[in-house]
């Protein structure tokens, strides 16, 4: 029988696999992964909210972390397969008491989840990208955080959303350049 860490790790290998078969499994490279959790342990986060499970390969590194704060990850797809998929996966790494995956539109599922929200993290359409953040902005806590992936992958498509958060007054944020370059936008007011 393999321990709490093991089937986590075995999880992670098994999607990097999948990830080089499909064309579909868009995830974070796993240095990238390996910064949320640390992410997540050194800010001592209890609610993190994840915009685009996909097949659950963030959702592992964040909710192995969350085990280690006492915390919970609910995460939101629109895909019904990925949705299963992602279940699965959670289940199978022994996560599924710390996460809550959520099927259908962020839009209207964000607004339900109660806060407040230390951490979000959106990977999901990058046309909904600035939607999205307004709308889990105001449940984050003061000294929160939002995450938004691809800054650097898909810097055409979310270079107007970049401006946008970098001219507001009550953040601090600036680019992070590990993986597909994370956008790190910290409410201070």
């Amino acid at each position: 029988m393999l321990d709490a860490e093991d089937r986590i790790i075995a999880m992670i290998d098994e999607l990097e696999h999948l990830a080089r078969r499909r064309s579909d499994a868009w995830q974070v490279p796993r240095e990238e992964g390996e910064f949320l959790y640390s992410l997540v342990l050194s800010s001592h986060a209890r609610l993190v909210v994840e915009v685009g499970t996909s097949y659950g390969f963030s959702g592992l590194f964040l909710g192995a972390a969350l085990r280690t704060t006492g915390g919970l990850l609910h995460t939101i797809d629109n895909d019904p397969r990925k949705y299963e998929m992602a279940r699965s996966t959670f289940e199978r790494a022994g996560l599924a008491d710390i996460i809550t995956i959520h099927l259908g539109d962020a839009r209207q599922i964000l607004p339900t989840i109660e806060g407040p929200i230390d951490m979000a993290f959106l990977d999901a359409d990058k046309e909904m990208t600035r939607e999205y953040f307004d709308l889990v902005w105001k449940y984050v806590r003061r000294g929160g955080s939002v995450l938004t992936d691809n800054v650097v992958t898909h810097h055409e498509q979310l270079k107007k959303f970049v401006q946008y958060v970098r001219g507001r007054q009550d953040v601090r944020s600036g680019q992070v350049a590990i993986g597909n370059g994370l956008e790190w936008t910290v409410k201070v007011a």
